[in-house]
C-alpha cells in the first residue's frame, strides 16, 4: 500500500486534535523475520522488543516489536510497509504517548487472566488477529485496552481497518 493512504489518514487525525500526534508501528517479530530473514529488526531508539524486562524475554526476538515509524531508518519503513501489503499486516497507532511510554503500556496488555485463572499471551501485535480481539471486548475491556491510542488501524493487504474508536 501507498504510504499514501495512512498520511491521508495520519494529516486528518493531526487536524482534529492539538495533542501531538505520533505514528507507531506494531508488528510481529517472527512474521518480520519470516519476510525479511537476516534483516530481522533490531533494537535501537526506534524499535523496542515488547518481550525484553518480561518472563518472555528469551523470544523478544520473534514476539510484539513497537517501531516510531517517523523515527525509524528509511530500510526499516521500508519493510514496514512491505509487510503492512502483505499477508502479514501491521497494527498502525496514534497515540500522544511517547515512545517508551507507550512501549511500557502495551506491555501491560501482553498477558491476560483466564476464567480458569492462568494466564495467556494476547497476540494483539498480530495484526491478522486483532480486528477479531476487539470484536470480542466488553465496551469496558474496549475503553480499559485502547486508552493509549487515538486509533488503532490494521493494514493488511494494504488495506487499511480501523479497529479503534470503532464508530
Amino acid at each position: 500500500m501507498p504510504l499514501s493512504q495512512l498520511e491521508r489518514y495520519l494529516t486528518r487525525r493531526r487536524v482534529q486534535t492539538s495533542l501531538p500526534v505520533r505514528l507507531y508501528a506494531l508488528v510481529d517479530g517472527l512474521l518480520y523475520g519470516d519476510a525479511f530473514g537476516a534483516n530481522a529488526l533490531e533494537r535501537c531508539s526506534a524499535a523496542i522488543a515488547l518481550f525484553d524486562e518480561t518472563p518472555d524475554a528469551s523470544l523478544a526476538d520473534a514476539g510484539p516489536w513497537l517501531i516510531d515509524f517517523e523515527g525509524a531508518s528509511t530500510a526499516t519503513r521500508q519493510a514496514v510497509l512491505e509487510l503492512a501489503a502483505g499477508a502479514a499486516g501491521v497494527s498502525w497507532l496514534t497515540t500522544a504517548y511517547r515512545f517508551e511510554s507507550l512501549a511500557r503500556d502495551m506491555r501491560k496488555r501482553l498477558d491476560v487472566r483466564m476464567p480458569n485463572g492462568g494466564t495467556a499471551l494476547l497476540r494483539f501485535y498480530d495484526a491478522r488477529v486483532m480486528g477479531d480481539i476487539a470484536r470480542v471486548l466488553s465496551s469496558s475491556q474496549r475503553a480499559a485496552f485502547f486508552v493509549p491510542t487515538f486509533d488503532w488501524l490494521v493494514q493488511i493487504h494494504g488495506e487499511l481497518i480501523r479497529v479503534h474508536p470503532d464508530d
